[in-house]
């Protein structure tokens, strides 16, 4: 195999993923003096930076890039920047991904690695392509290397949908993705990187020149930077009038439950009221009734009273009448 005289990679990825000590720890640089590294919010790389070392006698160019979701919100101004940086190098051998191990691939990042996909063309983006995933342990638990087989199916499996490539209509085969685990830290006890790892990045390199003896380099002459970039704006004010419209539609749907709910209440205030009512109304029926029992039970007391009053007369008068009775027969006795 013939070696080119210079491989060329671009660095792509999130803000805060650790491109740039990607990069530092790739050249061996200690001090980062080569790639000024950022932290998790601020990209530190602003402009396309290109980065030309040997590592075993071979002459590599990185070219180090800023970050997508950046906190300055400059998504579609640093792709145009890319772009045009491409375009004015002419060519590229490589993409490297980086991505960070035990965070989960956002919309944002997909949605980025979908624009790159339009830009340079699905097959020959992923023909190109590498991924490597930052922060990994050197010691990795059960559940880091389940989580790293995860993490591989994931990406293929968003790469197959994003790109189609299950619908690919050439007879040439797609290779299998390259995904590798790092951490490219430096250790603070021994200041180094660690061995293990600078072996698995020797494994990246002699792959990328493998697969440029495949593949020919990508020309970046003719990438359409104005039309992607229109395209990309039209996308996202879609997807912009897409969210408005689902608030929209959650704010009136809100309000319509709120309306049902305000009936609801209302209708249970109602019932409740009725309820009320009803039972006011057999309290006064009972007290009515307990009115009209007591009235019964006086004037059935007044009858039995006269009727008591009514019954001494009666025993009066017949005692009298027996008295009178037996005056009348002694009377009688003596004559």
């Amino acid at each position: 195999m013939n070696e080119k005289e210079l491989y060329r990679a671009v660095i792509l990825g999130p803000t805060g993923v650790g491109k740039s000590q990607f990069c530092n720890f790739v050249q061996k640089d200690l001090t980062n003096s080569i790639n000024k590294v950022s932290d998790e919010l601020n990209s530190c790389t602003q402009e396309p930076f290109n980065n030309c070392f040997i590592r075993n006698g071979t002459k590599f160019e990185f070219i180090d890039t800023a970050g997508s979701g950046d906190s300055s919100n400059n998504d579609i101004i640093n792709l145009e920047k890319l772009i045009n940086h491409l375009k004015a190098i002419k060519q590229i051998d490589y993409i490297i991904l980086v991505l960070r191990f035990n965070e989960r691939l956002t919309n944002n990042t997909r949605e980025y690695i979908e624009t790159l996909g339009k830009t340079f063309t699905p097959n020959e983006f992923f023909r190109h392509l590498c991924i490597f995933f930052t922060k990994f342990p050197l010691n990795p638990s059960k559940k880091e290397n389940n989580l790293k087989k995860v993490y591989s199916q994931e990406m293929n499996k968003i790469l197959t949908e994003i790109f189609n490539l299950n619908d690919n209509q050439n007879d040439e085969k797609v290779p299998e993705l390259k995904i590798y685990y790092i951490n490219t830290e430096i250790n603070e006890e021994t200041n180094t990187f660690i061995e293990e790892y600078q072996e698995i990045i020797d494994t990246m390199l002699e792959g990328m020149k493998e697969d440029v003896s495949k593949y020919h380099s990508i020309d970046t002459t003719n990438l359409d930077i104005s039309g992607n970039s229109v395209k990309l704006r039209i996308e996202n004010e879609k997807k912009e009038i897409e969210r408005l419209k689902k608030l929209l539609e959650e704010e009136r749907l809100r309000k319509e439950k709120e309306k049902e709910e305000k009936i609801r209440l209302q209708e249970e205030i109602e019932r409740e009221k009725r309820r009320k009512e009803e039972i006011e109304k057999k309290e006064r029926e009972y007290r009515e009734s307990l009115r009209r029992q007591e009235e019964e039970n006086r004037r059935l007391k007044e009858r039995e009273r006269r009727l008591y009053e009514e019954r001494k007369m009666i025993e009066e008068r017949q005692r009298k009448v027996e008295s009178i009775q037996i005056e009348d027969k002694s009377f009688c006795n003596i004559f």
